[in-house]
């Protein structure tokens, strides 16, 4: 079965190849490949550095003048990330790839309006597909004795109340994953041990206040209500390396408080995960 592909640029328009009018019967999208540095006939790294990929599409139109406008918005939905120098993106499967369309080569076209054959060139220098995955981790109401849940966006079939000092999930990512932790106000010092490891900053997070800990961007930011941001590096517990990937597998996760937070489970992979 054909690989469903959507590229979005970053105003939000959407080409989809796969249906009409746009189709792509064959793409190396899927491939991948680690550049390697060596020293004495040895490997000392691996990294993956500026990739390029190669997307055929097919346009075939009922009319002429549908041709005309589908080549024209083709062209013109990419090429405005390339103009503005933002990411546009490519997803496969739920997996997601910031890229570029550097390079556009057409054929078969002066036949007819209605058809034509492109070549689209990708390039990017974040090469990996990312899917996201959010944890939202209860809410309280102590004072009218409302019980605490954990509600994952999988089919867990399980509650956790706030009397339990731990609680349980799954990182089914087959390595460690970046995350990004998000921290729900009233809380004072916040602090959460996943498997024992903690992630903690100093400070307040006042009602209506949210603190992001990003592990990829490597910020601490405190998101305050009247839309303002503060940086919260300097913050951080520094016995404790706060950028630390969620392990993969089964998980014990602790808070010092009853605030609320969500854990974002960041997965990346070399090729959209096969389903």
């Amino acid at each position: 079965m054909l690989d469903k592909i959507t590229y979005t640029n970053h105003l939000n328009e959407k080409i989809a190849f796969g249906k009409y009018p746009y189709f792509a019967n064959y793409s190396d999208l899927r491939d991948y490949s680690w550049n390697y540095t060596t020293a004495n006939n040895k490997i000392l790294s691996f990294e993956k550095g500026v990739t390029k990929h190669k997307l055929p599409v097919i346009i075939t139109c009922k009319t002429a003048e549908e041709g005309i406008q589908k080549k024209n918005a083709l062209y013109e939905i990419m090429e405005k990330d390339v103009l503005a120098k933002k990411y546009g993106t490519l997803e496969i499967g739920g997996y997601k790839l910031k890229c570029y369309v550097k390079e556009s080569a057409k054929s078969i076209f002066l036949d007819s309006k209605k058809h034509m054959k492109v070549d689209l060139s990708i390039v990017t220098d974040r090469p990996d597909w990312i899917k996201e995955k959010n944890y939202v981790f209860g809410t309280t109401n102590q004072q009218e004795g409302e019980a605490e849940f954990l509600d994952f966006d999988i089919e867990y079939a399980y509650d956790y109340t706030s009397s339990m000092e731990s609680m349980q999930m799954v990182n089914q990512n087959f390595v460690a994953s970046n995350f990004r932790l998000t921290i729900y106000g009233e809380a004072l010092n916040p602090r959460i041990s996943v498997n024992g490891h903690v992630y903690e900053v100093s400070g307040t997070v006042e009602a209506g206040q949210n603190l992001v800990i990003d592990s990829i961007a490597k910020t601490i930011t405190l998101n305050t209500k009247n839309g303002a941001t503060v940086n919260k590096f300097n913050e951080r517990n520094r016995d404790s390396y706060i950028f630390e990937k969620i392990p993969a597998g089964d998980l014990t996760l602790a808070r010092s408080d009853n605030f609320r937070f969500d854990l974002t489970l960041i997965e990346e992979r070399g090729e959209p995960k096969w389903t």
